[in-house]
């Protein structure tokens, strides 16, 4: 794994479900207040890419964003920081037919969206040849890297929606 990364495994950085990118947004306020799975992609893209994105950026506004990110097609085209999205297998919406329904800037129908989990690509696989994907997860309670497999072993995050990657050229 990157050197960059490497700061984030560690048993110290505790999963919490709230503390999104808009509260944590250094790897600092992570330590001292918890860490989730979208705020973890935004802190790995800043050290890898030099980038910051805006930390309204949560899971479906970046998920669905074609402007800041483009879509991977195949899991053999994935590198190093391209984010990988999971989530149910039995959605009653697909994620492109997901309204946002918003109350004081915060996203009130969350649980609609059928895509649940951000993970970052390292770069690296394992003995398998399977990409070995950086996330934080309530699973294990802190952040992690599995083998792609892995995540269908968990209901939510047993479909993999997509694969995206940063447009740097902004």
């Amino acid at each position: 794994m990157s050197d960059v990364l490497d700061r984030y495994i560690d048993p110290s950085y505790v999963y919490r479900f709230s503390q999104g990118p808009d509260v944590v947004q250094t790897p600092e306020d992570a330590l001292r207040q918890g860490i989730n799975c979208i705020s973890l992609a935004h802190l790995a893209l800043r050290d890898i890419f030099d980038y910051q994105l805006p930390s309204e950026l949560q899971c479906s506004e970046m998920y669905l964003d074609t402007h800041t990110f483009s879509k991977v097609d195949s899991i053999e085209d994935m590198r190093r920081g391209d984010l990988v999205w999971f989530g149910v297998d039995k959605a009653s919406i697909e994620p492109e037919e997901f309204i946002p329904v918003y109350n004081d800037g915060l996203l009130t129908n969350w649980a609609e969206f059928p895509v649940k989990h951000a993970t970052v690509h390292t770069g690296n696989v394992d003995r398998d040849g399977n990409p070995l994907l950086l996330h934080s997860t309530h699973v294990e309670g802190t952040n992690t890297i599995w083998p792609l497999p892995k995540f269908a072993e968990y209901q939510k995050y047993r479909k993999l929606y997509g694969i995206t990657r940063l447009v740097l050229d902004h």
